[in-house]
């Protein structure tokens, strides 16, 4: 008994002394990251430092396509837009040549340099949320979310990534796909082969029926101009093409002797219903042509052609620009964007609305308050519920040479708990009026200061003036929900926005 009781008082001294090791004894699951939908691969776990998740480096930047150099103690992350410069064990970033503070710096363990996930992933436009319930980090690329954002808990990935529309991998929840893979009762075709034949043509051989293809063109972004995403409804992988893909559900090819096409990816893009998606990776827009075989749908991918923009774009509303006289000299003319609309609907709200409604609504109470100023010319790019193609909200500020453009948007997350307002620019001459304007958006909303960040959206980087995208607020958050479509919020923040652009254009 003596012995019994100074062994349990050893045991105690040595807990005390040494709690970590005790902690290790009960494992704790290595949290999961997707990308778009896609579970990451990582070269080594990632870890959880003072509640800020650690990754490797390479797990998001060679994904994302990032430019990484090294110059000890310094490490270099670029996009192509935005420069991000790390010190190793140091709490302070530069970004685009400004000092940020960090809550843990990247450090290097097992030859293996970590960094601070959401800290990085932010700063390079991505949404990034924490799932606490199943450890789960999704990260979603914002420069995408403008041409689709998927009405869903956690996004699909829009380009060609696997994911689906309820948050799982195909196959991994044993409802709509069996445990070894094979099609949903509700799958009509499956495909056995993708192929490329050298020229120009993809091959999608394949068994039973596939109905009508949705196609899709997608904004690309660095080298890569275009993306095209084609979809094949009721359709899934047979066992035997899903074997030789590396993680059973996509893969992909690349190809150096077309003009444009750069590769092509395929993936089991969501399971309810199951639909395969293949994308096309563009260096210039380019045509392509889809005809039927016999069990063969043939993608032929044509020469690469300039865009050519409408040259007379349908008015609905004298507001709207088209052959417009330009105006009055002194008169300073703002372009202002309802974001989505028509077949667009935007991210849903979790009051049943769509974001659309919010858009169009907030941007006529803005041009209504705009009217009664004489030095300030407001137009619209939409009046009503209609669609109108990013390229063309951005070429309607461009022909006539607006001096603002404004695009009216709110967010969505994968958490209900994700709130408040953010405002997005591409271009450091855009950084004035999104602080500007931003800091007038938070006193409108009176939600959460989400911050000033950058982005590539196609309107507010393909036109020329200063351009914002503002994010007012989270639809899948039950009060900013609430607060967006009240009429007197909507008004506060119309009052705000358009003080926000007197202020930044001097006007008194």
């Amino acid at each position: 008994m003596k012995k019994f009781v100074t062994a349990i008082m050893l045991l105690t001294l040595f807990v005390s002394m040494f709690p970590g090791l005790v902690g290790a004894a009960a494992a704790v699951p290595v949290p999961k990251l997707y990308l778009n939908g896609k579970l990451l691969q990582s070269p080594a776990a990632p870890q959880i430092v003072k509640q800020t998740t650690m990754v490797p480096l390479r797990t998001v930047t060679e994904e994302l396509g990032f430019d990484v150099a090294w110059s000890s103690p310094n490490v270099n992350i670029s996009n192509g837009e935005t420069i991000m410069v790390l010190t190793i064990s140091s709490k302070t970033a530069l970004v685009n040549g400004q000092k940020v503070s960090l809550d843990v710096p990247a450090y290097i363990s097992k030859n293996t340099t970590l960094v601070p996930l959401r800290f990085v992933g932010e700063q390079f436009g991505l949404e990034v949320s924490w799932d606490t319930a199943t450890r789960t980090v999704q990260m979603f690329d914002k420069s995408r979310q403008e041409v689709e954002k998927p009405p869903v808990v956690l996004p699909g990935e829009e380009d060609g990534n696997a994911g689906t529309g309820d948050g799982t991998i195909p196959g991994q929840d044993g409802t709509e796909t069996g445990s070894d893979g094979s099609p949903s009762a509700e799958t009509t075709g499956t495909i056995n082969t993708i192929e490329y034949d050298g020229i120009g043509s993809i091959y999608v051989r394949y068994d039973g029926e596939i109905g009508d293809l949705v196609q899709e063109t997608i904004a690309g972004s660095g080298e890569i101009q275009q993306k095209i995403a084609i979809d094949f409804p009721y359709t899934a992988f047979s066992s035997t093409f899903m074997a030789n893909l590396s993680n059973g559900y996509s893969g992909q090819f690349s190809m150096d002797n077309h003009p444009s096409l750069v590769s092509v990816r395929y993936s089991l893009f969501k399971d309810k219903p199951s639909t395969v998606r293949v994308v096309l990776d563009l260096t210039a827009p380019t045509p392509i042509n889809i005809a039927r075989e016999d069990k063969v749908i043939r993608i032929d991918v044509l020469e690469p052609t300039d865009v050519v923009a409408p040259t007379d774009p349908v008015n609905v509303d004298p507001g709207i620009p088209g052959n417009v006289d330009p105006a009055d000299p002194g008169v300073y003319k703002i372009v202002l964007d309802a974001g989505h609309g028509g077949k667009d609907p935007g991210a849903p709200a979790v009051n049943g609305k769509h974001e659309k409604e919010y858009n169009l609504s907030i941007t006529l109470k803005v041009k209504a308050l705009l009217d009664n100023e004489p030095k300030i010319k407001a137009y619209l790019t939409r009046s009503d519920d209609t669609f109108v193609e990013l390229d063309d909200r951005a070429k309607i500020a461009n022909d006539m040479n607006a001096d603002i453009f404004i695009s009216f948007h709110a967010n969505s997350a994968t958490s209900s708990s994700a709130s408040g307002s953010e405002t997005y620019y591409n271009r450091a001459s855009s950084l004035a009026l999104a602080n500007v304007i931003h800091k007038h958006l938070v006193a409108g909303t009176a939600l959460p200061d989400r911050k000033v960040h950058q982005a590539s959206f196609v309107v507010i980087k393909k036109t020329t003036m200063p351009a914002i995208l503002l994010e007012a607020g989270y639809l899948s958050n039950k009060g900013d929900a609430a607060a967006l479509f009240d009429p007197a919020r909507q008004d506060a923040i119309a009052a705000q926005v358009v003080a926000g652009i007197k202020e930044y254009l001097n006007i008194t």
